[in-house]
């Protein structure tokens, strides 16, 4: 209801509005990228289109593509490096590079260790794994499968894979990439700062002009006088006039006189009449 009350709600609009404002462009830069995004979702999309494709040199991963995907030969292009999957990548199908290679697994986790900007499309899309081969009827083939499920089952497999695949300068970079994506309380500290202090400032003008109206019309200096004198919110010497002004008006000073009120008299049925007297 006063100035300082609406100043502090203005400050207050202006910092919900940026608030408001970010958020926005925060979602709509997401909503963006998505779209900016290869348009290369798995396998399927890989063959319905005429992009080249990379493959590594004296894989298997050609001949799986011919003959169990159908791709032409003629789109496929051999690379022998990890310099030349990222080079082949970064280019891209329209500069000369591919639009997708395709690997065995353990070499893509390899690989993505290293290139960091890198990521899979899509989930594997063949379930043959890597396995030791041992003639018929070996003892051997027990005592290899029991201890590959104990240390599967320990754990110590996963502890094995990311000690080998995974390195701190990728987990670094896509922590600071999410980091410096994210909107935080943060981000907004200059708009909270300046909100605060607008209504500190507020609240020490409005205590200043209280404490002084206070010590005008307040003889006895008391806390609980000044809370008292803050909660009803108007200088006791407006009340005191009020308070005196209304027994003046309402106390009359002409000497009062009894009225009387005089009916008619009216018949009732029992042959009485009823006289009224105030």
């Amino acid at each position: 209801m006063s100035t300082l009350g609406r100043g502090v709600l203005i400050i207050w609009l202006f910092v919900v509005l940026i608030i408001q404002s970010s958020y926005t462009a925060s979602l709509t830069s997401i909503l963006t990228v998505q779209q900016l995004d290869t348009s290369i979702k798995g396998i399927d999309d890989l063959k319905n289109s005429d992009a080249p494709v990379g493959f590594q040199v004296g894989s298997f991963a050609q001949d799986y593509m011919v003959n169990e995907l159908n791709i032409s030969r003629s789109r496929l292009r051999a690379l022998g490096s990890p310099k030349e999957y990222a080079k082949a990548l970064e280019l891209g199908p329209k500069k000369g590079g591919v639009m997708a290679i395709v690997d065995e697994r353990p070499y893509v986790e390899l690989f993505l260790s290293t290139y960091c900007k890198i990521a899979v499309a899509g989930s594997d899309f063949t379930s043959r794994g890597w396995g030791f081969a041992f003639p018929r009827d070996s003892p051997l083939q027990v005592d290899l499968s029991t201890a590959i499920l104990s240390l599967s089952e320990n754990g110590e497999l996963q502890r094995i894979h990311d000690k080998w695949l995974k390195t701190g300068e990728c987990a670094a970079d896509e922590s600071e990439m999410i980091n410096s994506n994210q909107l935080r309380l943060e981000s907004f500290w200059g708009l909270f700062l300046i909100c605060g202090v607008a209504c500190v400032i507020s609240l020490l003008i409005y205590f200043g002009i209280m404490l002084r109206k206070y010590m005008r019309h307040e003889p006895k200096k008391s806390l609980r006088r000044f809370i008292s004198f803050v909660d009803d919110k108007e200088p006791p010497k407006n009340r005191k006039k009020r308070s005196m002004s209304l027994p003046a008006s309402s106390t009359a000073t002409a000497p009062m006189t009894a009225l009387d009120v005089e009916r008619p008299a009216r018949p009732v049925r029992n042959g009485s009449v009823i006289d009224i007297e105030g």
